[in-house]
């Protein structure tokens, strides 16, 4: 293992075990938060993560949104594809979409720390340009600087349950 992945390591470990100890009642901060994001963007769709009980949580999210929602399957060990929450059908991300993704960390830069697998990093890799990436984290997980490797996708925002953080 490098030195980077090693920090990443280090502070995805770090992160998780503060989690574990959290007891989180901001889930409808976050649905306030997620569907600010949403008016002021506009998407045509948008696809989320149903969340682990240790992340910031989407559900009550999923049903105040009024547009068509997709959300992530894993198919294999490496790769995830989007479905339609309601109809579970297959589906792809299309220019105009708004897409939030789990996240441990992100900084100030957009670098995002993910539970170390890339599988959002290869499932957005190849989406079109028009799709905008919004990571999801308590606002403790906001940080100045987090240790980054080629592969990982930076994201154009950070919704937390105390903000709305634009990045650019």
């Amino acid at each position: 293992m490098n030195e980077i992945a090693e920090q990443k390591a280090q502070l995805r470990e770090q992160i998780l075990s503060a989690r574990k100890l959290r007891i989180s009642n901001e889930a409808d901060l976050f649905t306030q938060n997620l569907l600010k994001v949403v008016a002021e963007i506009k998407p045509k769709r948008v696809a989320i993560y149903q969340a682990y009980k240790s992340e910031p949580q989407t559900a009550g999210f999923i049903k105040a949104v009024d547009l068509a929602v997709l959300v992530p399957i894993t198919v294999d060990a490496e790769n995830l594809l989007w479905q339609n929450f309601e109809t579970k059908q297959p589906a792809e991300l299309n220019d105009g979409d708004l897409v939030f993704i789990p996240a441990l960390a992100v900084d100030k830069s957009g670098n995002r720390l993910g539970r170390g697998k890339a599988y959002f990093d290869r499932a957005l890799g190849n989406s079109p340009a028009g799709v905008v990436v919004y990571a999801v984290i308590f606002e403790e997980e906001y940080l100045d600087q987090i240790p980054i490797e080629v592969h990982d996708r930076k994201v154009a925002g950070v919704v937390s349950e105390a903000a709305i953080h634009k990045i650019n």
